[in-house]
């Protein structure tokens, strides 16, 4: 069972899962139905996304299979070939599912695929990675990448007439949420980074006052449920309140450096968390 769990969580299952929560969130908050064509879309694209530097790390994986010593590289050497075999299936089936959905979400959709492409992808002269390795950048593509994929491309397949401000609101919460979270990986990669030369917003400001960092984009967070959310539901509004203090906790929790678990399952559940919270209130 822990086996199963374990490819479940390191294989990038679970991340993609947290996507389509976050997908499904947005849908909830413009009351409308989800597309299942999306759905799938954001499944798909996250899955590959985070699966495709253990694809072009193939040779090196299994070069290294038995002196890995984490739990996760442990699990994604003896499921390398598994792992790399659904990484291609899962970009191939998203061609069948982009044939039902609009024109702005494809672009919307193209537009979020290339960021996080060149996120990591060699596109930079004189560095080795891509836009990634520009100072603080990091942090900030990861948020601009969620926060389009799961607000704009929800809103714009649903073809709903929304105020420019209420999406930007949207959209602002979203990445304060991404950012938050990724920096508590941020703080997790502080010694990698360094090794490898990434100026991240955790190593250029350290640990403590990246942590205080988060604190800050919680309040502000906080503010725009306040100002927008609790006027629509004080239920909702609690529950987003309650949500943000979990991330808070997390956030504390989150150095000294703690085991895999605690960041890719826990810290990266919380999108599902927010879901969760939220969808029984909007059946009420």
């Amino acid at each position: 069972m822990k086996k199963v769990f374990d490819l479940f969580v390191f294989g990038n299952f679970w991340v993609a899962l947290c996507a389509v929560a976050q997908g499904l969130l947005t849908y909830l908050f413009i009351d409308r139905d989800p597309s299942l064509a999306i759905i799938a879309i954001l499944f798909l694209s996250t899955f590959f996304i985070y699966n495709i530097r253990i694809v072009l790390s193939y040779h090196k994986i299994v070069k290294n299979k038995n002196a890995y010593t984490s739990n996760r590289m442990k699990c994604v050497s003896s499921h390398v070939n598994t792992i790399r075999l659904l990484t291609y299936l899962s970009a191939i089936l998203i061609i069948p599912f982009a044939i039902f959905i609009n024109n702005k979400s494809i672009l919307a959709l193209s537009i979020a695929a290339m960021l996080a492409f060149v996120y990591s992808l060699p596109v930079l002269k004189n560095r080795h990675g891509g836009l990634r390795q520009i100072p603080g950048a990091k942090t900030v593509i990861i948020s601009l990448i969620w926060a389009s994929s799961t607000v704009l491309v929800p809103i714009l397949d649903s073809n709903i007439h929304l105020p420019i401000f209420n999406i930007s609101v949207l959209f602002i919460k979203r990445f304060l949420l991404v950012f938050c979270l990724a920096i508590i990986f941020d703080i997790r990669d502080i010694e990698t980074d360094r090794y490898s030369h990434l100026k991240t917003i955790a190593n250029q400001l350290g640990p403590i006052k990246a942590k205080r960092l988060c604190y800050l984009l919680l309040i502000i967070h906080i503010g725009l449920i306040t100002m927008y959310d609790l006027p629509v539901g004080i239920n909702i509004f609690l529950s987003l309140l309650a949500f943000l203090s979990i991330v808070a906790y997390l956030i504390y929790k989150s150095y000294p450096v703690k085991s895999d678990y605690f960041y890719l399952f826990w810290v990266d559940g919380m999108f599902v968390l927010q879901y969760l919270l939220v969808l029984p209130l909007t059946l009420i």
